[in-house]
Order: structure tokens, then C-alpha cells, then sequence
């Protein structure tokens, strides 16, 4: 029943290229009309305030990633104004897998890999769309192309070896669980004789990519990389109940509402495997997919993590689908002539529940917008639990984000920070010519006076001022 891409297939396969353009201008013109929610947001603010006081804090251990801050540098660099550096952020980061998408299809005329790359934006992302500086989908992206342009190229001179050390270390150099991505699309290729591929080039990446990843673990490893691996504990104290966890119960709940595409193109995945009796391909790819599952449920067991932050973790869980659907089950969509419709269908509900999925991020900012109508003009630390700040998930943003809010919508520079322990900040009383963000401190002339003009040098913070209209 396995059929290889036959002159007609690779018509569809240009095809359905062509429409997956047309959903990338749809979420282009998204992330211009949701730039505020894409950008005043936790990492993105955070990028943001440093990019705007002129000291660019590219991660060191994730530095492949930085792509998306050179449209809010450059923006900066040209004076522009902070509605246009946070669009251009926004927008950037969109554009990036855009490039990617067109470089794959029509430049190198790798049509499956660029398909794969809209799949893992488009399969079941929705608030990830509005949590654009994680590293992670952008690897994930990156990878597919590298593949890509390997598989394209014929050069059999030195020129693949320097492909394997750039790709090597730009891969190894976006996010922790590129391990994970790395090593399923290189059993995956490796489980293929119809994928034209150097696999002395894929081995040595793979190599280069493991030996720098010990090499960050051991020397560059930073506190960030150490707490967010520091799940792994629960493999020992959530023993034995992996399997009934709120993660688990929660990622099923979210296969009805919001992951529907997950367990129905597995389920494609899985009959195509056993009709073909591809047993190597079926165990790979189910053993792949329900232990990456378990890995991040038990992780992250509990509803404390953001939903947005759970899902920016089973982004690979795409990847794991994008593969399988494009070599295996969309070759058999082409043949019983449904894989037009099919596919129409993944981009239209991933476009339409992206879209929808912006009300969480705008009521967000209304919920910010409000905080900054009653105490925009005081400095002050808010306690959380008197503000009902669970709209916010994450709290450690706040200073950037009533910061860029307030002075984009064109306000007064709002110094609001919502803590859900205010008290123990009793040192930021006396802070007069100073912006407190989280535990930093940064003074009033270390700060760009076009963006940050502040004009309150005589009061100092109020912690948990009474509340006057809420």
C-alpha cells in the first residue's frame, strides 16, 4: 500500500504549498493586529525593555533564538516609536518562519519539509502564537529547514561539512528539548530509504549537536537551564501515578478542545504503520509520542504551570506528527483523493483557533490597562491576591509589561509591579529616581530617555496601596 511520490503526488504536494502561503499571510496579518499581545508579555516585554535602554540581552546558552530581536533592534536603532518596535518584533518573529516555509518549498523545491515546518505552527498551536520568544518552535523550525538543505544538496566537496558545524551549533544552541526534537527526526530519516539524505552528514549533526550539549550542561549552563530540567524529580515522588496526574487529565481535556488534531493524526499515523505492517516505524513513533508526553505531564504535573507554558512544551509533539503525516499518511490522502480537503481543513481550524485564542492575551492587557487607569500615576507593589491577578499566570513580567503598556498607549511611564509577597519589598520605599523591576534596580538616567521619560523623582514606591475602584 506504501506508495513513493510519483509525478501527480508531487503536484499535490505544490499544492497544498501553495495554499499553506495564504495561512502564513493570514498569521502575518495576525501578529500585526495582535502586536500588543504578542509583545507586552512576559519574555517578549522582558527582551523589549533591554532592547529599548540599549543593552540587548541575548541569552548566551540560547543565542540561536535572537533572531526575532533584530527587527526591534534595528527598529530602535532608526528612532522609531515603541508601537513600532513592538510591531516590528511581532512581526518578525512571524515573518522568520515564513522564510523558512518559502526558502524549503521554492527555493530547494523540498516541498514535504516545508509542509512539515506549517504543520508544527498550525496542528495544534494556539496560545503559543502569542508567546513568541520561546525558543523552542523556532529550533523546531530551523531543524526542519537544515534537513531540508541537506537532503537538496549534491556538493559531495568539503561544503557539507561546514553546513554540519553551523547547522550543529545554531541546533544545540536554540532550547534545552532540542535534544528530543534532534533525536526523533534522525530515527525518523534513519527508518527511511525513500528520504534522499547524506547520512554521514545527518550523523556527524547529530554528534556535533550531543558533544555541545554536554558541553553547555558542564560550563554555560545557567540557573534558568538548571530549574527548568528540575521537573525530572517527579519521575522519583510522583511514582507510581504517572498515569493519573491533573497533567494527564488535562492534556486528554485539551484533545477534545484544543489538541483535537493530535489524537486523530495519530490515529492516521498508527492505521497507515499497520496497514503497511511498518512495525519499526509504528513502536518509533508511538513509543516517541507517549514518552515525550509522559516526560513533560510529569514534569509538570500540577495546574500550577501556565497553559501557555505546558503547551510551548509539547510543541515537539508536532514535529512527531508533521513527519509521520507528510511521508506517510498524506501520500494515502493523495490516493483516495481527500488530501486537499484534509489538509484545508487543519490550516482553516489552526488559523480560526488562533485567532480566537487572542481573548485570553486582550483581556490580559485590559485587565493591565485598568491596573494602569487607577495607580498609573504612583509608584507602587500590588499584592496579588488583592487584585485577583490570576488572569496573569505569571507575575515576574508585570514591571515590563505595565511599563511598555503604559508608555505605548501614550501614558506616563506606569512603575506597577503585582507581587503576591509586596511586603517583602520594604527597600523600594525609598527608591525615588529609580524603576524597581522584579529585584533590579535600574536608575532613571541608565534608561533611554525617549522611550522611558520619567518625571516623578520626589515619591518613592507605596506597597499595597488600598484599592479605590475596583
Amino acid at each position: 500500500m506504501f506508495m513513493t511520490l510519483d509525478q501527480e503526488a508531487r503536484l499535490m504536494y505544490k499544492r497544498l504549498y501553495n495554499i499553506g502561503i495564504v495561512a502564513y499571510v493570514i498569521m502575518l496579518i495576525l501578529s500585526i493586529l495582535f502586536y500588543k499581545e504578542r509583545t507586552i508579555i512576559l519574555d517578549s516585554a522582558y527582551d523589549l525593555f533591554h532592547i529599548l535602554r540599549g543593552a540587548v540581552d541575548f541569552n548566551t546558552v540560547r543565542f540561536a533564538g535572537a533572531l526575532p530581536k533584530v527587527g526591534a533592534v534595528f527598529a530602535v536603532k532608526m528612532g522609531l516609536s515603541l508601537s513600532n518596535v513592538l510591531l516590528s518584533y511581532s512581526v518578525v518573529t512571524a515573518v522568520y518562519y515564513f522564510v523558512l516555509y518559502v526558502i524549503c518549498g521554492s527555493l530547494l523545491k523540498k516541498y514535504e519539509f516545508a509542509l512539515a515546518i506549517l504543520l508544527c505552527n498550525t496542528i495544534f498551536v494556539s496560545e503559543c502564537f502569542y508567546y513568541v520568544s520561546s525558543e523552542l518552535p523556532q529550533g523546531i523550525a530551523f531543524l526542519l529547514f537544515a534537513i531540508a538543505f541537506i537532503s537538496a544538496n549534491k556538493d559531495k566537496g568539503f561544503f557539507p561539512w561546514i553546513l554540519i558545524f553551523v547547522f550543529g551549533v545554531a541546533i544545540a544552541f536554540f532550547h534545552p528539548l532540542m535534544v528530543f526534537v534532534l533525536a526523533y527526526a534522525v530515527g525518523f530519516l534513519l527508518l527511511r530509504k525513500d528520504i534522499a539524505i547524506d547520512r554521514r552528514v545527518l550523523y556527524s549533526i547529530a554528534v556535533l549537536f550531543f558533544v555541545l550539549v554536554v558541553f553547555k550542561t558542564l560550563v554555560i549552563r545557567t540557573q534558568y537551564e538548571q530549574h527548568s530540567m528540575g521537573g525530572l524529580k517527579n519521575f522519583i515522588t510522583q511514582f507510581p501515578n504517572y498515569f493519573t496526574l491533573y497533567s494527564d487529565k488535562q492534556f486528554l481535556h485539551n484533545c477534545v478542545t484544543r489538541f483535537y488534531w493530535i489524537p486523530l493524526i495519530s490515529a492516521g499515523v498508527i492505521w497507515v504503520n499497520i496497514v503497511n505492517k511498518d512495525w519499526k516505524k509504528l513502536i518509533f513513533f508511538t513509543g516517541s509520542l507517549i514518552g515525550y508526553l509522559l516526560l513533560v505531564n510529569i514534569s509538570y504535573p500540577t495546574k500550577v504551570t501556565p497553559t501557555f507554558y505546558i503547551e510551548n512544551l509539547y510543541l515537539p509533539v508536532g514535529l512527531f506528527l508533521a513527519l509521520p503525516f507528510v511521508f506517510d499518511l498524506l501520500p494515502v490522502l493523495i490516493s483516495k483523493q481527500i488530501a486537499l480537503p484534509v489538509f484545508a481543513i487543519i490550516l482553516f481550524t489552526g488559523c480560526v483557533r488562533i485567532y480566537m485564542t487572542h481573548n485570553l492575551f486582550t483581556a490580559r492587557l485590559d485587565f493591565e490597562r485598568a491596573i494602569i487607569k487607577e495607580y498609573g500615576d504612583k509608584k507602587v507593589i500590588l499584592d496579588a491576591n488583592k487584585v485577583n491577578a490570576d488572569i496573569i499566570q505569571m507575575l515576574w513580567g508585570t514591571p515590563y509589561e505595565f511599563l511598555l503598556l503604559s508608555i505605548c498607549e501614550g501614558q506616563q511611564p506606569a512603575s506597577i509591579i503585582i507581587d503576591d509577597k509586596p511586603a517583602h519589598r520594604p527597600w523600594v520605599v525609598a527608591q525615588k529616581k529609580s524603576l524597581i523591576v522584579n529585584y533590579n534596580i535600574f536608575t532613571y538616567d541608565q534608561l533611554s530617555p525617549k522611550y522611558f521619560h520619567f518625571t516623578d523623582t520626589i515619591s518613592g514606591y507605596i506597597i499595597d496601596p488600598p484599592t479605590t475602584g475596583r
